[in-house]
């Protein structure tokens, strides 16, 4: 997003020469759950994980549309209900008839034989002491991330009753990942490549760390590929990058790197494509979708859902999107017809004094392979001036830019598009402008803050002037 303190009028008019491929948007769903933080498909079944609200299950037998099946809520306060209380659902795996989730209550199963009625069986003894994130399951084995405890490993050949084995040791692990006889741990910016040693009758005897990988970011997610020794990792906002292992010399050798939009989270295969490894990436405010053609690691799709997009799956050329607090079906392949995208859709203005002005852009981009005919496009508040929008050619991106001309509190609105785009025939992108409250560009208020978690004594904010500080809220309980 470009910001632009000026009263001048400009149109950008941008030519993308590229084939479009973009996401085509089949269905919509605003679930009981929100704070969506993961999705998993098992079969013919999306299980969507909500930190409050619950678990939502669909059935995606008809790929485009979300069947809505059954709002699972965990015992001991309604999967965290509203209130703020009780257990939380976190992120989740499926294997066969059962799925595990870890919540902030511990590692929990889930008996979901019958998607239309699933049971929760409660939590696994002893793992309530753990904060734990991510998880993955590899015939009768568990892995579970569990940050400064490290990798916890169960047997789930009795699947309703895990049983631990044993841990690896961690500094802070966030994310597992299970290929064949290997098991990938991200160790905040470390990947670890363990590989499993058998027994005479074929069960795991330990896991043994043979490399580990320096990367340039905290590890958010990884997957392996549909052949070599390719993993691919999401690296937050650093993008996604993809090394390719090799187990003969025990090296890697890292081939791309792609800086995504925003903050690369959640990545899935497309498990069909041929001769080329495809994936989606939850890149917080859009759906991306990265090719590696055997030279390069390129952007062929996006949607921008503006949604806090956490959890991806797919399926077929299916994307699951599993936004903050909405479902989203889209699916992947080039489009014939017109595609409109916005580079936002929501403008905050910073603080301007009354009767001064200031201009944010906002790019409207045709994504697909015929025009864009723009039906009607305005703001609901005059005190939003816009300049005006074109019919847009294939490939083709205008920068429409909308001034804010100050002159009370709570210029709230909008700016609405109508065009010919068969699957968003209106797009809105909200403006705001001098909220009664926090502006951007706002003196931050000196504060100081116990220091709770890596590291002791008080954090002072006017210690850190002139530096940048990130806060990040976090609510296990």
């Amino acid at each position: 997003m470009t910001v632009l303190r000026k009263i001048s009028v400009v149109i950008l008019l941008i030519l993308n020469l590229v084939v479009s491929k973009n996401l085509t948007l089949h269905d919509y769903d605003n679930p009981s759950a929100n704070h969506i933080l993961d999705t998993e498909i098992i079969d013919e079944i999306l299980i969507v994980s909500g930190m409050l609200g619950g678990i939502e299950f669909y059935d995606i037998s008809n790929p485009e549309v979300l069947n809505h099946l059954d709002n699972l809520t965990l015992s001991g306060g309604g999967g965290g209900g509203q209130g703020g209380g009780g257990t939380k659902p976190n992120c989740i795996v499926a294997t066969a008839n059962y799925a595990y989730v870890t919540t902030n209550r511990g590692l929990g199963v889930i008996n979901i034989s019958n998607p239309s009625n699933p049971q929760y069986l409660g939590l696994v003894s002893n793992t309530d002491n753990y904060i734990l994130e991510d998880l993955d399951v590899n015939s009768n084995y568990l892995a579970v991330a569990a940050h400064e405890d490290g990798t916890l490993l169960f047997d789930i050949s009795n699947p309703s009753n895990p049983i631990f084995i044993t841990s690896l040791e961690g500094e802070n692990v966030w994310t597992v990942h299970f290929s064949g006889d290997y098991l990938y741990v991200g160790d905040e910016n470390v990947l670890n490549i363990y590989e499993a040693t058998f027994d005479n009758s074929g069960a795991i005897l330990n896991y043994n760390l043979e490399l580990s990988v320096n990367l340039s970011n905290s590890i958010k997610d990884i997957e392996s590929g549909h052949y070599n020794n390719y993993i691919f990792v999401a690296l937050g906002s650093d993008g996604v990058v993809l090394i390719e292992y090799l187990p003969d010399s025990n090296q890697y050798v890292t081939l791309d790197l792609y800086n995504t939009s925003a903050l690369a989270n959640k990545i899935d295969f497309f498990n069909d494509t041929i001769f080329t490894q495809r994936l989606a990436v939850s890149d917080w405010d859009d759906v991306e979708i990265l090719e590696w053609d055997g030279s390069s690691l390129d952007l062929v799709g996006y949607k921008n859902t503006t949604r806090r997009t956490m959890g991806v799956s797919t399926k077929g050329d299916f994307v699951y999107s599993g936004e903050w607090a909405s479902v989203q079906v889209f699916e992947y392949g080039q489009i014939d017809g017109p595609d409109i995208d916005l580079s936002t859709y929501e403008l905050n203005y910073p603080y301007v004094e009354n009767g001064d002005v200031y201009t944010m852009t906002i790019d409207v981009t045709n994504n697909g392979n015929s025009p864009v005919n723009i039906i009607d496009a305005y703001t609901t508040n005059n005190e939003f001036e816009y300049t005006e929008l074109n019919d847009l050619l294939p490939g083709e991106t205008q920068s429409i830019d909308i001034t804010y001309t100050a002159n009370a509190i709570n210029a709230s609105g909008s700016y609405r598009i109508y065009s010919n785009d068969p699957d968003e025939y209106e797009v809105i992108c909200e403006t705001n402008g001098n909220i009664n409250g926090a502006n951007i560009g706002d003196d931050a208020p000196n504060f100081n803050l116990p220091i709770i978690a890596n590291g002791t004594g008080t954090f002072v904010l006017s210690d850190y002037l002139d530096q940048v500080v990130v806060l990040a809220f976090f609510a296990p309980n």
